[in-house]
């Protein structure tokens, strides 16, 4: 009886890190993805030193950031003061806003101590690693020099993650690649590898590569049985977003978004082009601010810094801030 092969897979650092993005179902979700890699060895994880080293670097300001999401202030406008249960209000006010920081504090805590689910899947995924040789950085270093993807900015980390992916998958063998790194997928085809990256894989090799921007892409092909529900909403709010046919519609979908908690960079990305390619919603931002591009903000906030400076303006005349007059005086 033949052996069964191994799925040989790569799973990107900002892959990685999207995990505590999640909620504790989905983690239960990866917990079975984990038992494919781990307990019956169905999966070949490929995991590098480099991307350890990656993870870690960036792990601390990625909780920060979605601590810094949680809002723990319930605005009261003095309008309702004259209400028989404002000061009801107000003191259940108070008391949401005091649980909500000691959740954030018992959070932080854990976060400290490397004690949140998250962490724990992403010990037991890293403890295989495969330690990055001078050999291997050598080649990465050469590939930079002369310009050859992936890589950016003089960042050498996506290099040596491919050059190591070239010596240790066997020719003979498929290689899947989840990733939502602009330097390995095609400017074409956001769902296709970069074409330079392909030819080189292609060239003298029998296996194939097959690239993913998200989990849930390859689960939807390879793992039938696993969905991380939570990402699934998400994308589909964003696609009810660019396809939104009433202002009303925007808002309700806006809303829906902004209780999902945060959301990745590839999906704030596609949010802000939803957002500002449908009239249905930057024009529903002219008539409640507070519904839609202050709502949305606190979506896009987060990743404004990887906008450029040309995104940043189509979202500014889109979405203007009402509290700013069009007119400044000198």
């Amino acid at each position: 009886m033949p052996t069964k092969k191994q799925l040989n897979l790569f799973i990107d650092t900002n892959i990685l890190l999207g995990f505590y993005r999640y909620s504790k179902d989905d983690l239960a979700k990866l917990g079975e993805l984990e038992d494919l890699i781990v307990k019956t060895k169905d999966v070949n994880l490929i995991v590098t030193s480099q991307q350890v080293d990656e993870f870690y670097r960036n792990r601390d300001k990625v909780i920060v950031d979605a601590v810094k999401e949680l809002n723990t202030t319930i605005s009261i406008p003095k309008l309702f003061s004259g209400h028989k249960d404002y000061k009801q209000i107000r003191k259940q006010a108070a008391m949401i806003k005091t649980e909500v920081e000691r959740v954030k504090d018992e959070t932080l805590v854990a976060a400290k101590d490397g004690k949140l689910k998250a962490d724990g899947i992403i010990a037991r995924l890293f403890e295989n690693a495969i330690k990055i040789d001078a050999d291997i950085v050598l080649k990465a270093k050469r590939r930079m020099a002369v310009g050859n993807p992936p890589g950016k900015n003089g960042s050498i980390g996506d290099a040596i993650n491919w050059e190591l992916l070239l010596q240790t998958v066997p020719a003979d063998a498929d290689l899947h690649i989840v990733s939502q790194d602009g330097d390995f997928s095609s400017a074409l085809d956001k769902d296709k590898l970069n074409s330079f990256l392909q030819r080189e894989w292609d060239s003298g090799r029998i296996g194939k590569i097959h690239f993913y921007e998200t989990l849930n892409a390859l689960f939807k092909v390879k793992f039938k049985h696993i969905t991380l529900m939570g990402e699934y909403v998400k994308d589909d709010l964003i696609r009810q977003l660019g396809q939104s046919r009433s202002f009303d519609d925007s808002r309700d979908i806006i809303e829906k978004m902004v209780r999902m908690g945060s959301f990745s960079e590839k999906q704030v990305n596609d949010i802000f082009i939803a957002a500002t390619d449908n009239f249905q919603v930057y024009g529903a931002h002219e008539y409640s601010p507070e519904l839609v591009g202050e709502k949305l903000w606190l979506i896009i906030k987060p990743h404004w810094s990887k906008f450029g400076d040309a995104a940043q303006d189509i979202w500014m005349e889109k979405f203007p801030d009402p509290n700013v007059p069009d007119d400044i005086p000198f």
